[in-house]
Order: C-alpha cells, then structure tokens, then sequence
C-alpha cells in the first residue's frame, strides 16, 4: 500500500491516453485512491462513454477530454507525466510524442508489436530527469523479487535451467484470445508478446543475463472450427445442444460471473467451496442466496471483468444484446481466430543456463509457476491468486525452506500494479517513499521484447534462430 506523502509534495500531474481496462481500471484506480500521489488532468478516449466516465470520476472539464491522441497532443504539455494504455498497436505514436514534448512516460506492455518501434522507444534520447517507463508490473511484487534475490545471493549455486510456465485459464484464454482483441495477430500482437512479455521479462531480470538463442514451437489446436460440437450454432445464445457442459458457454461467463466462482472454486475453504460447487450447478442460487448475502448478488448479475469488456451497457439488456450482436457472444470454434492456443520456447543463455517458457490456454486457473535449478539446490514456485508459495530446497541436506508465502492476493497482478505506480510517482518526487526495484525503461524492456519476436520467428521457421540479428 502506498504511503502518505509528507506534507507539501503535491500529486504527479499526468494525462491518459485510453481509458479502458488499464487506463480507467488501474492507473485511475490508483489515482482516486491515492490522489497524494497522482492526479489526471486530461483524457484522451475515442469511446465517448469510457471517456465520460474518466471524465467525471476524475474532476476533469470537458475541454480537456478529448476524442484522440492527436488532439490532445496538440495542446502541448499539460502534466509532468503521460500515460499511455491505448491498444497495443496504438502505443507507439502517443508513446514517442509524449516523449518529444518532454512528459515523463508510462507505457502499456508491450511496447509496440513493431520491433522497429520497439527500437525506436528503446534508443529515445531522454532528457536530464526524463523518465520512462513500462509496465513490467510483476518485478514490483514481493514473490518475484523475492525469487531473484535467492539466485542472486548464490541460494542455489550457478543457475542450469530456469522453467517458467504460464498457465492460462480457459475462459480468460477465450476471452482475450479467441473471442477478443488478441485473436488475429494480424490486429494484436503475436501471443508471445501480447501474453508472456511481463514473462520474459522476468527470465532474463532474474538471470541478469541477455539470451542467445532461441527454439520455439505451438500452433492452434484445439479453437478450429472442426471441432466445434455437432449442432453447435455460431452464437452460444442461439441454442447450442452441449451448453450445459461447454466450459465456453458464453452467457455463463459474462451474465453469471462464472470465472470469478471458478477462480474461488480452489479456496481451502471447504464451506465456500461447496456453496461455489453449487452456485456453477445452479445458476438461481446465487440470485436466491444474493438476498440475503449481499456480496452473491453481484455474481448473479456480474458486471466485473471480463464482463466490462463486452459493452459499454451493462444493463441486462446490454449485455444480451452485447453477446449476440458482438464477438464474446460467438462459439469459440468459430471466431477466425489464428493465434497459438500452446507454445514452448527455449533460450539459451551465454553463462551456458538454458530457460523454457511455456504459456497455453488449458488451465482450471490462473497463475505461473517456476522452477530454477541450480548446482546446490530448487527454487520452486507457484503464483496465482489463490496462492503464492516460493520454496528452496537444498540439494545436499535435502531441507526445504519457504522464502515466501501469502494466501489469496486478488490485488492486481500479485499487487504489483500499484507497487510500480507507488515507484514511478516517488521517481518523481524524490520526497516520497517506495520499496520497488528501479524504473525499467524502454532500453532494458526492449530485452523481453526481442526475446518475444525472435521466439515467434522460431517458432514460424522450425529452427532455432540467434537473437544477435535482433540486436
């Protein structure tokens, strides 16, 4: 949580460009709650309801709300900082012309699903006390610097292999990747990037090492229209014979709140799991039982994520309408999608350490996990919302000792989204407090970003590919 300034610093001023998930969920989040810290002064926003809403919950004039990054841009500088969380495709022309007028930058990962734009970010000539930053949320977490911390303090002697694995839940790699906006490469960025770039990251932070090499191997397998069930329609609303155990089931997940029952499925709570259990089982409890528990009848009529994402109306009219009109509506076996739904990459690293990321959409759960072998011992871990646990083990005692360890964490990304902002605002104002890593700009993110692209290169190629050429 962040700290109290002293008194007579006043809040970093900044402006957004895009109000959506991150924008308006996030770092808006973070300003209303701490506006010691932060203060948004202007909004750029296509969406005229996204922009009204940053607009008013935010104490901003109508003059300075805006309905695009250019014309925001062309008032000059109007804050200290600039926050960019636009589209992925959308990062870098705002991104590079903050930084020309002098704002201090907080940029969306990643940074461009370009790599010459990458570059270009990457090579920006900073002003004296200019800052830049991007979103690499996860090394503001207690459990990843906890991680990096024991390998380097030599807790497991000389590192052999670094196994990292994202695990993507099902619905969420529906939502994101098969119904949503990541779906098409061609109009996202590749899954590598889009989804494992806070991943990679992480791999070569916690090596302190750049890689070599690279093999990669994925495809999509099993969001292919052949297998879509018989008889299913290409709206789940329009009547699909197999809803009752279709995992997918569209209005299960953004009318019912479903991914959050699932995700407190695998509570140690034995009690709550069975009201959960029977919650999936039968929809009307929830309804029934949010009478008399107030909290239960939001689940019933759910308008968090992923259901926020599905329309700019959230009343019941709205999101009907949203799922058969819209593209969270459709049979996930039948959205043209053609991203990875599973990959596997192997780098190898200069001190003769090799590293495997894998990430796939199949998991009853969110969450990573990480193993790291080393010449005296095991670093193991897990790292979901449920659960964060980091053990070593050493390999002559055989002791296992727990480095770290909390229960359920549902701040996001393991707190390390308002960790990061906590950093960048005390960057700021050098007066005010942060137990964080250093700023990581464009230059050192552009690490994970090479590492990402010359993955998906390998994967493409079938052969193992050097990332010297990236470089």
């Amino acid at each position: 949580m962040a700290e109290t300034a002293p008194q007579g610093l006043s809040p970093v001023t900044a402006v957004l460009f895009g109000a959506g998930l991150r924008g308006h969920g996030v770092y808006g989040a973070y300003a209303l709650r701490h506006p010691e810290r932060l203060r948004f002064v202007a909004v750029a926003e296509p969406g005229e309801a996204r922009r009204l809403r940053f607009r008013r919950s935010h104490g901003i004039p109508e003059e300075r709300a805006f309905t695009d990054a250019e014309r925001l841009l062309a008032r000059g500088r109007l804050a200290e900082a600039a926050f960019v969380c636009t589209p992925d495709a959308g990062h870098f022309a705002p991104a590079l012309a903050a930084l020309r007028l002098g704002y201090h930058l907080l940029l969306e990962k990643p940074m461009s699903p370009r790599l010459e734009e990458c570059r270009a970010l990457a090579s920006f000539p900073l002003a004296a006390g200019q800052r830049a930053q991007v979103a690499h949320v996860l090394r503001y977490t207690r459990f990843w610097r906890s991680l990096r911390e024991a390998v380097a303090g030599g807790s497991i002697g000389r590192v052999v292999h670094f196994e990292h694995t994202e695990s993507v839940s099902t619905w969420h790699f529906a939502h994101s990747y098969v119904r949503g906006a990541y779906a098409v490469e061609e109009r996202s960025s590749p899954l590598i990037l889009a989804k494992t770039c806070h991943d990679l990251d992480l791999i070569a932070w916690i090596l302190g090492e750049r890689a070599l090499s690279v093999e990669s191997s994925g495809s999509l397998q099993h969001y292919r229209p052949e297998n879509a069930p018989a008889g299913a329609p290409e709206r789940c609303a329009d009547g699909c014979p197999v809803e009752a155990s279709c995992p997918w089931f569209a209005p299960r997940i953004y009318l019912r709140g479903e991914p959050i029952l699932r995700t407190v499925l695998h509570s140690r709570a034995a009690g709550l799991r069975l009201l959960i259990r029977a919650g999936l089982l039968a929809p009307g409890l929830m309804g029934a039982l949010g009478t008399v528990i107030r909290p239960l009848a939001a689940l019933a009529n759910w308008n968090g994520f992923p259901t926020s994402a599905i329309a700019e109306d959230l009343s019941p009219a709205g999101k009907l309408r949203a799922l058969r009109e819209g593209p969270y509506g459709r049979c996930v076996y039948r959205c043209g999608n053609d991203v990875p739904d599973h990959l596997v990459a192997t780098f190898r690293f200069p001190s003769g350490a090799t590293a495997t990321l894998t990430v796939h959409g199949f998991s009853e759960f969110e969450g990573r996990e990480v193993r790291v072998f080393g010449t005296k011992g095991v670093l193991r871990g897990v790292f979901r919302i449920q659960n964060e646990e980091l053990t070593l083990t050493d390999h002559r005692c055989l002791r296992t000792r727990t480095l770290h360890h909390s229960g359920v964490n549902a701040e996001g990304h393991g707190g390390g989204d308002f960790a990061l902002l906590d950093a960048f605002t005390a960057a700021l104002r050098p007066g005010r407090a942060a137990s964080a890593p250093e700023l990581s700009g464009p230059e050192e993110a552009l690490e994970s970003h090479l590492m990402a692209f010359a993955a998906e290169a390998a994967r493409r190629k079938g052969a193992s590919v050097s990332l010297a050429a990236y470089r």
